[in-house]
């Protein structure tokens, strides 16, 4: 896991090592291991590493390979790269690091750019071809890894982050008033659009591929989930063994890392479902040779807490703890730690609207200062399994009472107990909102906008194949695929590679292994909310490797962060100054 950077002169210029290295050096915090630069006439390629796979100089990048024909730089993770080097040797190829950096050039020799479909990983990566003059940038699946670039008439320039275009020679950065207030009004769907915060700063969408050449450019779609449904059992039964048999898989390749790995634990049921099966796995592990790249320090789980609040959940960690036999780090956060930080995390963050999530900035803060550079999460379980009210209501929708009554209580017994208990804290925090505007506005006179926010239409944003394959899905699962790949997801995902990244920290996630989103999509509905529980097949897969209290557990918190607390304590005069 890495930052990369990149200027490719359309015109022939040849490009300044400087000009590079300016753009490079902001993503220090991405890879605080070492920086790279290589130019070739007009492309010049950076990269900052972070070590994870092959610790020795071999993994410098930017690397050359395929007899220097190939120049890659590279931000990710091939989870299974050693079955496809081991696919490639057989080929007649030859490596010469244990990076899996260099399977993915390989790959790209061997396959062309229908290499990615026999990747299993995240990434985000450039690689330059001497001989047809071609650069090649691709991101993963789902776009955990971030990719962006500048496309001027004579240069293009890519980077990991934002900040690095604003070192970029002859560019003057200015905002995206559109989607700043759109940011700010609808941050649900920021991520249905290519633009960003930076005016001609684009975004390459997750599953995209993308060549550049002196003479043109192409942008095309790799990856469609609904094109690549896997048949399911026939059974609800089978469906879960099915489903274990998947997600233990997953998590067992993203224990692949020359460096300690850890998991961040809440005490719900995605990070101990997590926790746990690494806890099942653990002799498999410690039985491992070193040919098998599996971690042998996987037992630390890192706890955020928030003492005397309704938010903190360590009873439920420290339950997950005990049976996992986990080694804990109980990490207390209150407002002082969010005011004291809030600088940094914004610089880091590149983003506005959304909730303020300092607790996990602070999490991988901890891991980095303990020396893990690996943590396992449980992301996308909720977007995958339908983990959220919005998915009950609409399965309620699609289930009316007087045509299917016990569906639909279950769904209402299901909703109510999803969030039920925190009612009380959310009217809470609403009133705490009221208060606060309410005593703003004696002293403050709103300006106008200084520009509307754009209303979208989410179908103006898919291409065609997602318009007609979604036609044929429910309600519920419309909104679930839109969520996955157009809405809350991305938006999760680009959150949590700005937290981990920010210190340095890869975060890995099992549920975004692509076998087990294909696999999910392939569910029927009631697989995943059914029996008074959403993430159903989840926590009856889990039954005998996770402890009951947990499995059964149906409020729903999350890593958020007791903002009510805040605002009403430590924060409330910084608020309102």
């Amino acid at each position: 896991m890495c930052g990369i950077a990149g200027i490719f002169h359309r015109d022939g210029r040849p490009v300044a090592n400087d000009a590079v290295v300016r753009i490079t050096r902001p993503l220090a915090h991405r890879g605080p291991d070492g920086e790279g630069i290589h130019i070739e006439a007009n492309v010049g390629l950076g990269h900052r590493r972070l070590a994870i796979l092959d610790l020795t100089t071999a993994g410098i990048q930017p690397m050359a390979c395929v007899e220097n024909r190939y120049w890659i730089t590279y931000n990710g993770e091939l989870f299974d790269f050693i079955e496809i080097r081991r696919e490639l040797t057989q080929l007649g190829h030859r490596f010469h690091t244990d990076t899996d950096t260099e399977v993915v050039a390989h790959a790209y020799h061997q396959w062309g750019t229908d290499c990615v479909l026999h990747f299993n990983g995240m990434w985000a990566f450039a690689i330059w071809d001497t001989t047809k003059r071609e650069l090649f940038v691709s991101r993963d699946h789902f776009g955990i890894k971030p990719l962006y670039y500048r496309l001027e008439p004579k240069r293009f320039a890519f980077a990991s982050e934002l900040k690095a275009f604003l070192h970029l020679d002859d560019f003057t950065a200015r905002e995206n008033e559109a989607m700043l207030a759109r940011g700010l009004t609808s941050k649900s769907t920021v991520c249905m659009v290519d633009e960003t915060l930076i005016a001609g700063i684009n975004e390459l969408r997750g599953g995209h591929n993308m060549t550049v050449t002196e003479t043109g450019v192409k942008i095309w779609r790799w990856w469609r989930t609904l094109d690549h449904l896997p048949a399911v059992a026939s059974t609800y039964k089978r469906q879960t063994e099915e489903f274990r048999e998947l997600f233990i898989d997953a998590c067992r390749l993203r224990l692949r890392s020359d460096v300690p790995v850890a998991t961040c634990l809440s005490g719900g049921v995605d990070s101990t479902a997590v926790l746990s099966t690494m806890t099942e796995l653990r002799g498999e592990t410690e039985r491992a040779d070193a040919s098998a790249r599996i971690a042998h320090d996987t037992h630390r789980a890192y706890v955020v807490t928030y003492p005397g609040t309704a938010w903190d959940e360590r009873s439920y960690a420290e339950i997950a703890v005990e049976h996992s036999h986990a080694d804990p780090r109980y990490i207390p956060i209150d407002g002082n730690d969010a005011i004291r930080n809030l600088h940094q995390y914004a610089y880091h963050f590149e983003a506005v609207g959304g909730a303020l999530v300092m607790n996990m900035w602070s999490v991988y803060e901890k891991l980095r200062a303990d020396g893990v550079l690996v943590s396992i999460d449980g992301q996308g379980s909720d977007e995958l399994l339908a983990g959220y009210t919005l998915h009950i209501e609409r399965a309620e929708t699609d289930s009316p009472f007087l045509r299917h009554p016990l569906r639909r209580f279950d769904l209402t017994r299901t909703r109510y107990g999803l969030y039920g208990r925190h009612i009380p804290a959310v009217q809470n925090a609403k009133r705490i909102v009221k208060r606060i505007t309410s005593r703003a506005s004696t002293n403050i006179t709103a300006p106008k906008p200084w520009v509307e926010a754009p209303q979208y239409d989410w179908s103006d944003y898919l291409d065609a194949g997602d318009t007609e394959a979604i036609k044929h899905l429910s309600t519920m699962e419309r909104q679930l695929y839109l969520g996955f790949h157009h809405l809350q997801l991305p938006n999760l995902l680009r959150n949590f590679d700005r937290l981990s990244m920010a210190h340095g920290v890869e975060s890995r996630m099992p549920f975004m292994d692509w076998r087990l989103v294909t696999y999910g999509f392939a569910l029927p509905e009631t697989s995943k909310i059914g029996g008074g529980y959403t993430k159903r097949i989840l926590r009856d897969a889990m039954k005998t490797t996770m402890p009951e209290p947990i499995r059964t557990r149906k409020p729903k918190i999350g890593f958020t962060s007791p903002m009510p607390d805040w605002f009403n304590g430590p924060m409330n005069t910084w608020l309102l100054n």
